[in-house]
């Protein structure tokens, strides 16, 4: 056990040293204030605070975990060997900067609650962020700092910490209609109809009339394809990681608008078609676009009547979540997991960390039941690369969730499985589901 000296403690000190100490590097891990009990305790310990005690391992705090409410912290980047850091510490510190109060702005979204310039669907700005302003999105910067945390206590204390599982992936499949043309309302059909032949696209036209005349299937229906390559992939991989990959639905059941304009959850195939996939993957809610308090209830409560289970997992479309509104409404709902912590327009750990991690609220200084799980690629950020373009990017954001062994989780909207795009997504995923070290 490694014992640990502060001054005061604060929700925010439990949250990230837990976090860090008992999720990330498995170690157990006790708070003092009694100078008298620190200095006669004879395993690894360690003090966070503005001096050191004596020959412990010593952390030079900042201050953040001592305040409460947002302030506007100006942070400087510096290097240490080929990790960036910010928080820098004085020379007499064991680690170059504090390594706490830097997870902890990172983990919680702190910069996304300062006041900042949204783009046109409302949401925070990958640009906007530090990680992206100095060059470290695309590594899970987070992890790489308590790795090295933990070879450092490892080497003061000549400990040996536990290696951890392997790296989970998880597809996750945003459906924001289950089809293109079929089960349609009257009206969006004649007015798809119409603008294929105003704009004279004739195949289309044909393609429409044919699914409506049940000639050929519809574009989107591809479920049992997408589902046989998971039972085949995951059939050929070693035992242990046959629960490590993984693949989720996210079904929108929304009412009709001019954003959310896929086929009604009324549709008795709609609603056959969650249960049919729902007995061979893991199933969730992708919110709808306008998704107030009383629509994400709405939306919650049909699922759950759908389905016949609690609803668990969710994400919102187009990542649209603003901190903290968002996941306060997914609190009191009682949603475990949330998977809109990323970035739809460029791959990157928006969080900086490959790991899930419990939602802490800034505004009432808590942290909440509510896990969320980061993706690192939305897949329309990369579909315009060729596919040894896009696979260098996935391998690069794989190897480092690999070297954290945390999760790599990678989004997908449903009409990019049209088997007439030319997209390589079938390959993507069938070399991720197959992936091991």
């Amino acid at each position: 056990m490694v014992l640990i000296f502060i001054n005061k403690l604060s929700s925010r000190k439990q949250y990230i040293f837990k976090h860090i100490f008992k999720r990330l590097l498995e170690i157990p891990f006790e708070f003092t204030s009694d100078l008298s009990e620190f200095i006669a305790y004879e395993g690894p310990k360690l003090s966070y605070g503005k001096k050191s005690l004596g020959d412990e391992f010593f952390i030079w705090s900042y201050g953040l975990l001592n305040e409460v409410g947002i302030d506007d912290h100006e942070i400087e980047v510096h290097q240490w060997e080929e990790l960036p850091i910010f928080f820098k510490a004085p020379d007499r510190s064991d680690l170059p900067f504090d390594i706490f109060s830097a997870s902890f702005y990172l983990l919680t979204r702190y910069e996304e609650y300062l006041p900042q310039v949204k783009d046109d669907l409302g949401r925070f700005t990958a640009s906007a962020s530090i990680a992206a302003q100095h060059h470290f999105l695309d590594i899970p910067l987070l992890d790489l700092w308590i790795m090295k945390l933990g070879e450092e206590l490892e080497k003061r204390f000549d400990i040996t910490l536990p290696r951890r599982r392997d790296t989970q992936i998880i597809t996750a499949i945003e459906t924001a209609s289950i089809f293109q043309y079929k089960n349609r309302a009257i009206v969006p059909v004649f007015h798809s109809l119409y603008e294929s032949l105003s704009k004279l696209q004739v195949r289309k036209f044909l393609r429409q009339i044919g699914v409506h005349l049940r000639l050929v299937k519809d574009p989107y229906n591809v479920y049992d394809i997408v589902l046989r390559i998971y039972r085949e992939s995951i059939a050929q991989l070693p035992k242990n990681l046959k629960y490590n990959r993984r693949i989720l639905y996210l079904f929108h059941l929304g009412d009709y608008n001019y954003i959310d304009n896929g086929v009604s959850y009324r549709s008795k195939t709609y609603q056959e078609l969650i249960k049919h996939i729902a007995d061979y993957v893991e199933i969730g809610l992708r919110f709808s676009f306008a998704n107030g308090e009383d629509k994400i209830a709405k939306e919650a409560e049909r699922y759950e009547s759908i389905t016949n289970r609690p609803l668990s997992k969710t994400m919102t479309a187009f990542s649209k979540i603003s901190m903290p509104g968002h996941y306060k409404q997914l609190v009191d709902m009682d949603t475990i997991e949330d998977y809109s912590m990323g970035y739809t327009n460029i791959p990157g750990y928006r969080a900086s960390t490959s790991h899930s991690f419990y939602f802490y609220d800034l505004d009432y200084e808590v942290q909440t039941p509510l896990r969320v799980y980061p993706y690192a690629i939305h897949y329309r950020s990369i579909e315009h690369f060729m596919l040894n373009g896009q696979q260098a990017i996935i391998d690069k954001l794989l190897r480092y969730a690999d070297v954290a062994t945390g999760n790599f989780i990678i989004i997908f909207d449903n009409d990019q499985f049209d088997l007439k795009k030319r997209s390589h997504i079938y390959t993507i995923i069938k070399k991720l589901l197959a992936y091991h070290v």
